[in-house]
């Protein structure tokens, strides 16, 4: 039986009087590719975030393997626990007077940048371009070899086929596919875009109103039974 990577109990999580995230509960298994859906607002980007260490949460449990609850770590740990996340931010989230071999080193060290550029399908002569010069598609891949470049233990997509056609999007659905089977690691994907899920989903987790309202196998939902799922799934909300 695979691990349990990441473990989450009675997580709570309200902005003043707002409550986004309700007494949930999940693991996350090791090598496992997790999609996490629902629609805007339904929590899923504050999840991803409690879960790397980038927000604090107001009560519950959050650990992983071989750790402490994150709340209780210190911020040496907390900052240990932080790098062993790989994150694919919205929009790629490069820095626009940074060119991309600077987008990629910062915080990095100026090694392996041409091997990393190979594994997401991008020439070494980008390295000298600024963001502005390369496609959306060229700077999700930059964004992505970023987040893989320290070689994490979980990786986070955040929404990452945001803003691309269906051409772009399969593309990078098929590269993030490769690379998570490549390098057998843990993946987490917030997304709305069902056609991530299908191609490199596991498993799936759908958030309503701050709490997981199903969960389970991609393979078998489509044939749920969930009203609010096959809402989702359908475009009804």
């Amino acid at each position: 039986m695979t691990d349990i990577k990441i473990s989450i109990k009675n997580l709570f999580v309200r902005f003043d009087n707002k409550h986004v995230l309700r007494n949930l509960n999940l693991d996350i298994f090791e090598s496992e590719s997790l999609s996490i859906i629902g629609e805007s607002g339904s929590g899923k980007s504050v999840l991803a975030r409690c879960i790397s260490g980038l927000m604090s949460f107001n009560s519950g449990f959050i650990r992983v393997k071989n750790s402490e609850n994150i709340k209780s770590l210190n911020q040496k740990k907390l900052n240990e626990h932080t790098s062993k996340f790989g994150i694919l931010f919205q929009n790629a989230a490069l820095l626009d007077s940074l060119n991309i071999e600077d987008n990629l080193s910062f915080g990095n060290p100026k090694i392996g940048l041409k091997k990393i550029l190979n594994e997401v399908s991008l020439s070494k002569t980008i390295l000298g371009k600024f963001p502005s010069e390369i496609s959306v598609g060229a700077q999700k891949r930059v964004g992505l070899a970023r987040a893989i470049l320290k070689n994490p233990e979980v990786l986070i997509l955040d929404e990452p086929t945001t803003g691309l056609d269906p051409l772009l999007s399969n593309q990078i659905n098929i590269l993030i596919r490769d690379i998570v089977k490549k390098k057998k690691i843990t993946a987490i994907t917030i997304t709305h875009d069902m056609s991530s899920v299908n191609e490199y989903g596991e498993k799936v987790a759908f958030l309503k109103n701050g709490k997981i309202e199903w969960y389970g196998n991609a393979k078998k939902i489509y044939n749920t039974k969930n009203k609010e799922l096959k809402d989702f799934i359908n475009g009804v909300i």
